[in-house]
């Protein structure tokens, strides 16, 4: 199911969060390192705070939290669990669990101490809480992080502490440390906290979500929050853009050969260890080796790579894929080293731009646009050197600029003369179009680009005066024609080849690529398609040692006998039918669903008893017959028997459910090859995209084996 924004990170935290709770207790990023000393637990915030701060209540506090204020009760591991039930000893409508979020204007550390911001907001909030007579059952918190982010991971484990019934009260400092987003405060403050039956308090703004008249000021203070971060977010990029213009190096980390000014933070010098490095890659490729020669020879001699190079520097560097940065060098990194212009002294910034202050995606800004400042700090190439690397990157690219220009140039000739004949057209009309055939055709034995794509051009401009509709025709499938200009998958036709994201490795997980080989003799071989693992070419065979090559007719041939065989087993059932085993099946899922109805038809029968019985006791209790203690037993005792029976209906009604999807699955499971049979298939004589992604989830590829036997495994969508 398809769920957008914070829906996401919530179903997303949730899965983490239960997959941690599984093993251990959930372990913040904060780290107490932050604390160089104890002082801080001489003063009367501290001593303050552990008076008010009752541990026996606490389910759960962060990490961070838990070191600083020396708690040593364990966290319950049920506190984000759906069904998990806390500690039933709390007073109901008065559990409270407490949200502090420090911005980098509060962090204010004097000589690495922790900061005093925590310690008095905390104790803010304590008091309140105490004040009103809220049981505090969970303390999370967070720092440096905008009210604005969806994705911060204290602030979603409280929405499932919520969502989870943990909690009765949420309490803030302000409704901005909850949230600096009208959206957030939309949806949950007014919507899903009242679903959830979660009272919001917060203490500077006085917003109580159980006054109604709150909601209009709670809105006008979410709107003047977002505007602020809007207006903050616009000033911080004209004072980047104004650095980078001055030449100042305004980045998070330098890049890979250079590092920060000790005594400039905004001008990179040299890191002659890593300088040296991108020296050996530019001369490398230089003398003819290619990225893959490059990466072995790095590689082999165990040189760091750029990410595992920061965190040596005890950077806090954080690789997307590799937590200590990555082991084995790659194309891709060799790739950017060689096209980044910085090693020659050129400030290249500002080369993209968040999408908006409330959107996390980039975008890529044009070279035009981007700030370039020359000789803004030291070269570390030859210019010899890099003169030789740009020009063989400016030389492919012009190559490949050159080709596609003749290629499209081609196929536009190509669909002219293909239509021309369905059209009625002047015959002086038609030797103008000829004539700038002629032309474009003449160009495309020179090397002259700007002659070719002139020529194009004027070609186009004839064939639309000469006809609309003929030119809709005709660009309509030049288009389809030229649709695969970028990095694409898709092949020459435009398509995707059959086993793409289909086939996968079984030793590393990386999807197989397919690649052309020569085969046949050696003057007239010609190519034939194989597949591979993607992995295993990118890393040099060091992250991935599966080496094996496949033919693609010869899996194509392996993966339609599997097919068939599989139609067959199904025909074979069918025949047999009208399946005993199928129909007994059936039959027990009926007799199922007709004995649990049954049974809940049972329970509402007795509990409307037991209400009349109770209204029947309640008179009795009016008119002095039983005693006020007697009627309490007796309640109780009947308030036991009803929930009980409640628990028993919530079972049948879960198992009912899953019975019908049961047989939900095995119908639709069912349906997935009964088209083949319908249609009197006994056999496909021919594999394509459709009926493999109908048929097939995927497809591992394992090593071969010592009897160089290949195992292929492959996953169906259905089962029989």
């Amino acid at each position: 199911m398809y769920m957008k924004g914070n829906e996401y990170m919530l179903e997303k935290q949730r899965k983490v969060i239960n997959s941690n709770f599984s093993n251990t207790e959930i372990l913040n990023d904060y780290s107490i390192d932050n604390v160089s000393s104890d002082d801080y637990l001489e003063t009367i915030e501290f001593k303050t705070i552990k008076r008010l701060l009752s541990e026996d209540n606490l389910e759960y506090m962060t990490e961070y939290l838990r070191t600083l204020l020396k708690i040593s009760k364990p966290n319950n591991p049920n506190c984000f669990r759906k069904n998990g039930i806390i500690g039933s000893y709390h007073t109901p409508g008065k559990r409270g669990i407490i949200y502090v979020r420090l911005s980098q204007e509060d962090l204010d550390r004097e000589k690495g101490n922790v900061s005093k911001s925590i310690l008095n907001q905390l104790l803010m909030l304590l008091t309140y809480c105490n004040n009103k007579g809220i049981e505090v059952v969970g303390v999370f918190y967070e720092e440096d992080i905008s009210g604005s982010d969806g994705s911060r991971e204290e602030w979603n484990k409280t929405l499932l502490f919520c969502e989870f019934g943990n909690t009765d009260v949420y309490v803030c400092k302000t409704q901005a440390r909850f949230a600096r987003s009208i959206e957030f405060v939309e949806k949950y403050l007014h919507k899903k906290f009242i679903e959830w039956n979660i009272r919001f308090l917060s203490i500077v703004d006085n917003i109580d979500t159980y006054n109604k008249s709150n909601k209009k000021s709670s809105q006008i203070t979410a709107m003047v929050d977002e505007w602020k971060i809007e207006e903050q977010s616009i000033n911080t990029k004209k004072t980047l853009r104004a650095k980078n213009d001055a030449g100042q190096w305004t980045g998070s980390f330098a890049p890979y050969g250079y590092i920060e000014d000790p005594d400039d933070m905004y001008h990179l010098v040299i890191d002659e260890e890593a300088a040296k490095v991108v020296r050996e890659i530019y001369s490398m490729y230089a003398n003819g080796l290619g990225y893959y020669k490059i990466c072995e020879s790095l590689n082999k001699r165990k040189i760091s790579t750029p990410s595992r190079h920061k965190k040596l520097q005890g950077l806090k560097y954080i690789c997307p894929y590799y937590p200590n940065g990555a082991e084995y060098w790659n194309i891709d990194s060799i790739r950017k080293i060689l096209l980044d212009e910085t090693y020659d002294g050129i400030l290249i910034q500002h080369r993209t731009e968040r999408i908006a202050y409330n959107i996390k995606g980039s975008k890529k800004i044009p070279k035009n646009e981007q700030s370039i400042i020359a000789c803004a700090h030291e070269k570390i190439l030859d210019p010899e050197i890099s003169k030789i690397v740009r020009k063989k990157f400016a030389d492919r690219k012009a190559k490949i600029d050159l080709s596609n220009a003749r290629k499209y140039s081609k196929e536009l000739i190509k669909a002219i003369q293909n239509n021309i004949n369905n059209y009625n057209t002047p015959k002086d009309k038609l030797l103008i179009l000829n004539s700038a055939i002629n032309d474009l055709e003449n160009s495309l034995v020179e090397s002259d680009l700007k002659s070719i794509s002139s020529k194009y051009d004027t070609l186009r401009e004839k064939t639309l005066s000469l006809n609309s509709k003929l030119y809709s025709k005709i660009m309509e499938k030049v288009d389809i024609l030229t649709t695969n200009t970028s990095r694409a998958r898709p092949g020459k036709n435009g398509e995707l080849h059959l086993f793409s994201k289909k086939v996968y490795c079984a030793v590393c997980g990386k999807s197989f690529q397919k690649t052309l080989c020569k085969s046949g003799p050696r003057k007239n071989h010609f190519m034939k398609p194989y597949l591979h693992c993607r992995n295993h070419k990118k890393s040099s065979g060091l992250t991935c040692d599966n080496t094996t090559y496949i033919r693609y007719e010869v899996l194509e041939e392996l993966i339609l006998k599997e097919i068939n065989t599989m139609i067959d087993k199904y025909a074979n059932q069918k025949s047999l039918e009208k399946n005993y085993y199928s129909k007994k099946s059936q039959k027990n899922h009926e007799k199922d669903l007709i004995i649990m109805q049954k049974e809940k038809e049972d329970i509402d029968r007795r509990i409307c008893k037991i209400n009349e019985r109770f209204a029947m006791l309640y008179d009795d209790k009016a008119e002095g017959i039983i005693s006020a203690t007697e009627f309490g037993m007796l309640k109780n005792k009947y308030q036991y028997d009803i929930n009980n029976f409640n628990s028993r209906i919530e079972e049948i009604n879960k198992e009912i459910n899953e019975l019908k999807e049961k047989e939900k699955l095995t119908e639709s499971e069912r349906t997935i090859l009964e088209k083949y049979t319908q249609q009197g298939i006994k056999h496909l004589e021919k594999l394509d995209r459709f009926t493999l992604d109908q048929l097939i989830s995927k497809i591992t590829i394992e090593k071969k084996d010592e009897n160089n036997n290949r195992p292929i495994k492959i996953f169906w969508n259905f089962t029989i």
